[in-house]
């Protein structure tokens, strides 16, 4: 499991079997690097073992949430 940082860029999978997503890792090209590789895992929900290509590799941006605004009464 990973504390994902708001802005920064992860490699993820969707398991063949619950299709939870799965974060691999992060991203450090931050999207722009060419995925060739293939990667076997075990999903962390429901344990399923598989193997993953660059075909099935994902990037995910995690979103930056902005601060609410302050309200003056």
């Amino acid at each position: 499991m990973f504390h994902l940082i708001p802005g920064d860029w992860y490699l993820c999978y969707i398991c063949q079997k619950c299709k939870a997503r799965q974060v691999l890792f992060p991203d450090l090209s931050r999207g722009t690097s060419r995925i060739n590789a293939e990667f076997i895992t075990q999903c962390s929900d429901c344990g399923h073992d598989d193997t993953y290509d660059s075909a099935e590799i994902d990037r995910y941006q995690h979103p930056i949430v902005e601060a609410p605004a302050k309200v003056r009464v």
